[in-house]
């Protein structure tokens, strides 16, 4: 179960930081849906103080999701279906748009997934695909 959920709303330039201690399922379903790549373009799911997911986007329903473990000794980014290739996706991720390799870039249903797997065991689900550095 995760142990807290911090997620940044956004008001023209000022971020207002919202924190969840112990958030049950339901919470944690509609943090990941309030996440609309405006006022909501980045949320923290921590299992425990050194492992977390970041989910950020959610304009269009895609979003970019990554595991960092060991204070970010070990990072897991979520991949789609759609095979590595030279094209980039304009993302909007804490706050900020940014340039996504396509590949990294997933559908809400596969982000949602991954979401929950992490939430019951804090790792990766393994019935996806993750790119590993470190």
């Amino acid at each position: 179960m995760l142990k807290k959920i911090i997620e940044d709303e956004y008001a023209g330039n000022r971020c207002h930081p919202r924190e969840w201690l112990n958030p049950d399922s339901a919470q944690v379903l509609s943090a990941f849906n309030r996440l609309d790549g405006k006022a909501f373009s980045s949320t923290v799911f921590f299992f425990s103080d050194e492992t977390l997911m970041h989910i950020g986007g959610g304009a269009a329903e895609q979003y970019v999701v990554f595991i960092a473990q060991d204070i970010d000794q070990s990072l897991q980014t979520l991949l789609s279906a759609d095979s590595p290739d030279d094209q980039q996706i304009e993302l909007v991720a804490g706050g900020q748009s940014g340039s996504y390799p396509r590949h990294q870039c997933v559908a809400k249903e596969r982000a949602r997934q991954a979401l929950a797997y992490f939430s019951d065991y804090g790792s990766a689900d393994p019935d996806l695909a993750w790119e590993v550095e470190g």
